[in-house]
């Protein structure tokens, strides 16, 4: 098997390396549903009017819409401590994790170069690493994604909506923004600031405990003779349209150290995303939601939903959570209180 698969990464190598057209066969072949940037005039909701700048300008300002309010929140200094360094140990683990697979960010930097630096120099990373983290900054071109666009199967070709947008990022930032989120997480679970009720991006926890517990809050209200409604609410667009301003404050709240909270804060600060066009690029400030693809975007949303598995919720009334998805499981003596 090592050597078919070695073979066949040698034949593809070969393959791209000899194409003469960049968005050839061997691009369609790695990017089947990937639209390529001579094909934005057909998104332009059926009336192609302008020039693609143009285009990739009204597709952005439909995938990453910026905020109806946009006052920023009051700045809170955190008032806890400031964490430890990141190790050797925990950097290189980081690291050697990344995907040789993964493309790179507007750099063009990719996971294979980062880790054959670590490598030779792996004092040299540990210590950019530590001072951003130090100094409570997340350097701006490293806040910048590079914007491709897949098309969702049955969806119209000619609505910017029916294409997912992917955020590629630096990989140097994704590293740095991995290590921040373990920091984050960490203290989070340590201090039991998520509710139990949340399932999902958390360590230790699956589908399954999340079945089984919805399972059983039904059993219990069908035993005690009562009718029982469930509600499951998908929430659209989740991580797209969450608010900095919400993330900020409950950051704020967090007890989380402050040199980490402060970097978290800096991270949602001038990021901007790329969609790149015959023409040239299209460059668009981010100030709501978390870049597809980015390490933090789970952590982040589990920090804001976990408001509302905390509410005060009417009695026989439970919740529970699976990342975006909530599940409401209601129960009383007769269908008429059930329905009211």
């Amino acid at each position: 098997m090592r050597k078919v698969k070695t073979a066949k990464n040698s034949g593809w190598k070969s393959f791209c390396t000899i194409a003469s057209n960049p968005y050839g066969t061997h691009y369609k072949a790695a990017f089947r549903k990937a639209i390529k940037p001579a094909e934005l005039i057909a998104l332009n909701n059926h009336d192609p009017s302008g020039n693609h700048l143009k285009i990739a300008q009204d597709i952005l300002e439909k995938i990453v819409p910026h905020p109806a309010n946009s006052n920023s929140s009051t700045y809170i200094p955190p008032c806890t401590a400031n964490d430890c360094p990141f190790t050797k140990g925990e950097v290189a683990t980081v690291i050697h994790h990344l995907s040789k697979e993964k493309a790179p960010g507007p750099d063009g930097i990719d996971n294979i170069i980062i880790q054959q630096i670590f490598k030779k120099f792996p004092f040299l990373l540990m210590e950019f690493f530590n001072t951003c983290l130090k100094l409570a900054k997340f350097p701006d071109p490293l806040k910048v994604g590079n914007i491709i666009l897949f098309h969702k199967h049955g969806k119209s070709k000619t609505e910017a909506s029916s294409y997912r947008p992917i955020s590629l990022l630096p990989t140097i930032g994704k590293v740095l923004e991995k290590l921040l989120t373990q920091q984050l997480n960490f203290h989070l679970e340590k201090n039991n600031r998520l509710s139990n009720l949340q399932y999902g991006f958390r360590e230790g926890r699956s589908t399954e405990m999340a079945i089984m517990k919805l399972l059983d809050t039904i059993h219990k209200g069908k035993a005690s003779g009562d009718h029982v409604l469930v509600l499951s609410i998908d929430i659209k667009g989740a991580f797209d349209n969450i608010q900095h301003s919400a993330i900020s404050s409950y950051l704020d709240n967090s007890k989380c150290p402050a040199n980490t909270v402060n970097n978290f804060k800096n991270l949602l600060q001038n990021r901007k995303v790329i969609l790149n066009t015959c023409e040239g690029p299209e460059v668009r400030d981010q100030k709501q939601g978390c870049p597809q693809g980015s390490y933090s975007e789970p952590a982040l949303w589990n920090l804001v939903a976990n408001e509302i598995l905390q509410e005060n919720w009417p009695i026989n009334t439970s919740i529970q959570a699976f990342a975006d998805v909530f599940v409401l499981v209601s129960h009383t003596p007769t269908r008429v209180q059930l329905e009211s």
